[in-house]
């Protein structure tokens, strides 16, 4: 088995008392102290996450923004310069290779975040159809060159003009700007993955471990990966390689809202028209499990008479709620309230409701 990589935060992360673990082939702190505080400490203060194993390409020329806007379903046509869009990167069929964010600093120069576990097939994805076309654009992965910092919680924004004074106040919800530190260039994003206010730094490797230990020094708490999983789902957040994946199209998953059909043209258009005349099999829903164990992923969703009708695609305990919380893929065509689901250890009732839970 090979060694896990270290982001250039990983000495930050020994330091500062944080349990390494093995997530996806790279070697971050699930923790520091406790999960508990840490998401506490995004609820009510501030956090920072290492998610420098992120990837970041850019593409630049004269087709770059045509290009893009082909390759994603949502509509880049619809932000000016200094913006960026969530969108899905899909297949044909409508399904997933990708969740990311693209940013718009101006149509010849577009950058995008795409998901760690899929660096290497997105890009490999992007450059084939590139390849293919006649876009005048080149597409270059920089994602070793760059770390990448979340400031999240509802402090964020106090402490970061203490760092970056009047930046954070310029730019509107998915907004972005030019920073510098240390002496290096680098990019303040206004979005995050907890749904609380904050940003994403993106910065050189080289300086990242000082921004780090600056965050701290300021009062942000360093957070791992497991309060951030926690805090994503309370807010219903899909995660790649569990609400989504290439098995999934953006209609069931709830993420007609990135779609946007009425663009001329984009990979996966098609599939999606046909799907939504059609109709899903399937919806993505959120529960709640006043009991334990709370619901994991894999375990199966089962009707009164003991018919697999989905299955959980997330679990976790909700500080806010006091009580387990998670998602699942269920058929369309029920329709109660609450639903069996047999765990790894026993058959239990969960009640249904909405995928956002605070």
């Amino acid at each position: 088995m090979s060694e896990a990589i270290k982001t250039a935060l990983y000495d930050n992360h020994k330091k500062h008392g944080g349990r390494i673990v093995d997530f996806a082939g790279w070697a971050l702190p699930v923790q520091y102290d406790s999960i508990i505080k840490e998401h506490q400490a995004v609820r009510e203060n501030s956090g920072v996450f290492d998610c420098s194993h992120m990837g970041q390409f850019f593409v630049s020329g004269p087709d770059a923004s045509r290009f893009v806007n082909y390759m994603i379903s949502n509509n880049l046509d619809k932000i000016e310069g200094g913006r960026g869009l969530y969108t899905g990167l899909l297949y044909e069929n409508g399904t997933f290779v990708d969740d990311i964010i693209v940013y718009k600093k101006a149509e010849d120069n577009i950058f995008m975040v795409v998901n760690a576990a899929n660096v290497d097939k997105d890009f490999a994805w992007l450059s084939e159809k590139l390849k293919e076309s006649n876009f005048d654009a080149q597409i270059v992965n920089r994602s070793d060159e760059y770390s990448l910092l979340a400031v999240q919680g509802p402090q964020a924004p106090e402490k970061l003009n203490q760092l970056f004074p009047g930046l954070y106040d310029q730019l509107k919800t998915f907004g972005h700007c030019d920073i510098g530190f240390a002496g290096e260039s680098g990019l303040m994003c206004r979005t995050g993955y907890t749904g609380e206010v904050g940003v994403e730094l993106i910065v050189k490797n080289a300086v990242a471990g000082e921004l780090f230990d600056s965050l701290i020094e300021i009062g942000v708490k360093a957070c791992g990966l497991g309060s951030r999983d926690s805090l994503r789902l309370e807010k219903g957040f899909s995660l790649y390689g569990h609400e989504i994946n290439d098995q999934t199209n953006a209609l069931e998953a709830g993420l007609g809202w990135v779609c946007d059909l009425n663009k001329v043209n984009f990979i996966g258009k098609e599939a999606l028209e046909k799907i939504k005349a059609e109709g899903t099999s399937r919806k993505l829903i959120g529960f709640k499990a006043n009991v334990r164990p709370i619901p994991r992923d894999g375990d199966t969703l089962l009707d009164s008479e003991g018919n697999e009708i989905g299955f959980v695609t997330s679990g976790t305990m909700s500080k806010a709620l006091d009580c387990g919380i998670g998602l699942a893929y269920i058929s369309k065509a029920y329709s109660g309230d609450t639903v069996q689901v047999q765990t790894r250890r026993k058959l239990m009732e969960v009640e249904i409701c909405g995928r956002t839970f605070v």
